[in-house]
Parts: C-alpha cells; structure tokens; sequence
C-alpha cells in the first residue's frame, strides 16, 4: 500500500474523532511534545508524519493501524443507507458528512483549489442554499431508503437542527472555493420537475408545498444564471465555469483537488450516498473522463450568451408547468 494512502486514511479518522480543527492540533501538539506550525505542516501534508508518530496518534484516540491499511467501510460512505434509522441520519452518517464539510473548508481557503463535477441531479454546492430544494432531496431519499410502512409525506419531514446546519456552512464555504467546474445533464430541472409533479399525484407533496418549491427553483435559476453571466461566485477571484453536456450523464462524480487538503473523489449514487476514494490512479481516470464530457458540452460562463439566455429561459419555462 502506498504511503499517501494510510496518511489520507489516518487524516480521515482523526478528523472523525475531533472534527475541529483548531482542537485536533491542540490534541497532537499534547501527544507528539512539538510545535503547533509543525502540526499543521503535517495536516497539510508538507511535512509527513513518522511512522512513530502514527503510531502514537493511533493509540491515544485508540485507532486500529489494520483500518489505515484498507479504508475502512465506514469512510467510504458519506450518508450511507444502512445506517439511517427510522429514515433520519445517525452518528456515522454526521461524521462523514462533517468530514465533507471540513474538506470544503479546506478548499476554500487554498488559492490553488479546485473541484470538477458532473451532476444528472441539480448541483449539490447550489442547492445546499435552497431549502425547499434540498427538503426534497431528503424526501426522495428517505423515500426510497426506507421500509413503507414508514413513509411520511413531504411536509411531514423535518429535516434535524445538526444537518441543517451542516447543509448550511456547505453552502457558505463552497461559495469561497477558487476554481468550480460543473458539468450538467441537459434534463436535470426537467427531471426534477417530473419528480415532484409524480410525488404530488400519489399525494405525498401537497400543492401549497409544490408552491414553495416552484418560487425556489425560479430563484435557484435566477441564482444561477448570475453565476453563470459572471463567471464566478461572490467574489471575481471564485471563478465558476458552467457547462451543459450534449450527452446524457448517467453518474454523478466530483474531484477535489487541492494542496492544503486532502485530494480524493466522490462518485455519487442514491441522491446522498456516494463512494470516496483517494486512489491517483481513480482520480486522474475521472478528470480525463471530466475533461472529456467538456469537450462534448456547452459553455453557459461568461461567454455563449445567446445559448446561456436560451437555456434559462427553457429550464423556467418547464419550471412554469409545476
């Protein structure tokens, strides 16, 4: 096994322990006798830990070296299926996507950082600003995760006070990350529009709900268009390139790349659930398949303004039908 890999694995876990960073490197200035610079160098993957070092790290938060060997299933899956009880996330699901959250953070102070995805869903970093948009989400998620005799209708689902707060500081540190490439299924507002509407014939959505959810999405595309317009998001220096691919996506996958974090990759499934990996030679097989797709995509940033001002007015006019 490669080094970087019990590294990144190490790092997973120690943030899963104290997921804040200003304490984890309190914790190891305690454990290892040096100094704090020394620590984040090590966070930050220029200095690298000894191998005596992982040792006693691994014994004072009680961290099984066999785990750092092979990921261990419960880093693989940021909001796992199996864990969720009564269709409400657990400890393991927060840690992970606490562990998600930190890795934004990361990105979003590193000027060099970059995350590339490509979504047959409407882009999560978006949507995470959008309640009614993300409730939904939760709602086809839990709705198919669950047994059904427990299902629960969409207004009957309230969403947990410590996820919601995640969602948020998601959507706020994503704002902030330097360099964003998204690469988009033509039909994804169509998709989403068609779910609801089912949803809310089998009387699971009410139609003052479906109300709320068409307002949002008309600002969600108004939201995006100025992104798209401008190129970035908040400030010139967040760049945002948008793309709509002329060929179906059938998966959703995102790169994260970056000096001061850790570098892995998400391939997503069942709206939430997703595999993690850190494996190169992964990575670099999605960031050609992302460059890829982009080659066969419309640019919708900054310049392709006829496209850009033909492609949002299509997605309201669908929106318009709900």
């Amino acid at each position: 096994m490669k080094y970087e890999v019990l590294y990144q694995n190490l790092l997973i876990q120690l943030r899963n322990k104290i997921n804040q960073n200003s304490k984890l490197v309190a914790k190891l200035v305690d454990i290892l006798s040096i100094e704090k610079m020394a620590i984040y160098r090590r966070l930050r993957q220029e200095v690298p830990f000894t191998f005596e070092e992982i040792v006693a790290i691994a014994k004072e938060f009680n961290i099984s070296l066999d785990s750092m060997l092979g990921v261990d299933s419960r880093t693989t899956l940021p909001f796992r299926v199996q864990s969720q009880e009564n269709g409400s996330p657990v400890e393991v699901d927060y840690l992970m996507l606490e562990e998600y959250l930190q890795a934004i953070k990361d990105l979003s102070v590193d000027t060099d950082g970059e995350i590339s995805s490509v979504a047959n869903l409407l882009p999560q970093l978006f949507y995470t600003g959008f309640k009614y948009i993300y409730h939904f989400y939760y709602f086809k998620w839990r709705y198919y995760t669950i047994p059904t005799d427990q299902t629960k209708s969409y207004h009957e689902i309230v969403l947990p006070e410590r996820l919601t707060q995640i969602v948020d500081d998601i959507f706020v540190h994503s704002q902030k990350i330097k360099n964003n490439y998204f690469i988009l299924d033509s039909d994804i507002f169509n998709n989403f529009v068609n779910d609801v509407s089912y949803f809310n014939s089998i009387r699971l959505i009410r139609d003052e709900d479906i109300f709320s959810i068409k307002e949002e999405l008309f600002r969600f595309l108004d939201y995006m268009e100025i992104i798209a317009v401008n190129g970035f998001i908040d400030k010139p220096c967040n760049k945002v390139s948008i793309y709509i691919s002329d060929t179906s996506i059938d998966t959703s996958y995102s790169c994260i790349d970056s000096k001061s974090s850790i570098k892995f990759a998400l391939i997503w499934s069942f709206i939430f659930n997703s595999v993690l990996t850190f494996e190169e030679e992964m990575m670099m097989m999605m960031k050609n398949r992302i460059r890829s797709i982009i080659r066969t995509s419309t640019p919708l940033s900054i310049t392709g303004e006829k496209q850009r001002t033909q492609y949002f007015d299509a997605q309201r006019r669908i929106v318009e039908q709900l």
